[in-house]
């Protein structure tokens, strides 16, 4: 195979649509091996495994493949400070806009949409089950294993062709990932948040701590509390107030995040600047792979109904 051809093929535009595509599928078999569990069995602890299975084992693998180098090393580790008060900002943020965002599901008579875990209609079954079982399944694992493989991998490898469109990639492979039309938006938008965070802190550490708050609230922050708000204090008011909170938070995240960018301008965190997303784009949305994956999320999606 000539050298230059040998290259394309490992590029991340070929290669990583196709492991978001490798672990969609495991995802919907895993499903199908979750139904055939014994009575007996702790579905929790089965969950776990599974989402180790299907997450974390593809990401090793892929990462070996590539010889131990991806194109843009890993966030891993804080850098830069702890960034606390941006991650609060980010944190509000975030609660005040998928409430708002719901609300808009809940207005237009619509079901008021979750951001659930993937197996919860397994696990959410299942009586006498501890908090901590609870906790570890559905808040803790899915959230580090989600964001090593989108913020850690996903994001890692579309860096090269720019930060934004490295943000806006794992934000879709992560809303495709869970294979919800009716969901698409509240996912994308948590996806695109917590690649902004990443790309910011230059960290996937404080992406970790917003998908454990998300994951958190989704298990036991009941969407009733909407629901019985619009209903006794009315539609108007409820989305004027969550307006406004989710406007106040877009301010500040963006203040706090102007104050990062000049203290890195001061002291450059990195020796090479990311290119232009703008001339990448064409490249990096419509590559064959990638468009074969929305084709495989359409085409999932579309059977699960």
């Amino acid at each position: 195979m000539p050298e230059g051809l040998k290259e394309r093929l490992k590029s991340p535009l070929i290669t990583t649509p196709l492991l978001v595509i490798f672990v969609i599928t495991a995802m919907q078999l895993s499903k199908y091996a979750l139904k055939t569990l014994d009575s007996d069995t702790n579905v929790f602890v089965a969950v776990g495994i599974v989402q180790l299975a299907t997450l974390a084992l593809p990401c090793m693998a892929y990462y070996l493949l590539k010889g131990r180098r991806l194109e843009e090393n890993m966030y891993l580790l804080p850098r830069g400070g702890t960034h606390a008060l941006f991650i609060i900002f980010a944190a509000l943020l975030f609660i005040s806009g998928m409430l708002l965002i719901k609300f808009f599901y809940f207005v237009n008579g619509g079901e008021v949409a979750s951001l659930v875990n993937f197996y919860e209609d397994f696990s959410g079954t299942a009586e006498g089950a501890s908090h901590i079982e609870i906790i570890l399944s559905l808040i803790v694992i899915p959230a580090f294993c989600e964001e090593f493989f989108f913020r850690g991998i996903v994001f890692s490898e579309y860096r090269k062709y720019g930060t934004a469109n490295a943000v806006v990639i794992s934000a879709l492979c992560f809303a495709m990932l869970h294979t919800s039309l009716e969901n698409m938006v509240i996912y994308l938008f948590t996806g695109l948040l917590l690649g902004f965070v990443t790309a910011v802190t230059r960290s996937i550490i404080p992406s970790i701590l917003l998908h454990l708050l998300s994951n958190t609230l989704s298990i036991y922050a009941s969407d009733a509390f909407l629901r019985v708000t619009v209903v006794k204090n009315g539609a108007f008011f409820i989305g004027f107030v969550l307006v406004m909170l989710t406007g106040i938070s877009l301010l500040l995240l963006l203040s706090r995040t102007e104050t990062i960018l000049f203290s890195y301008s001061e002291r450059p965190p990195v020796d090479v600047i990311p290119p232009k997303s703008r001339k990448n784009a064409f490249r990096v949305f419509l590559s064959p792979t990638f468009l074969l994956l929305v084709i495989a999320f359409v085409s999932v999606s579309i059977l699960r109904k």
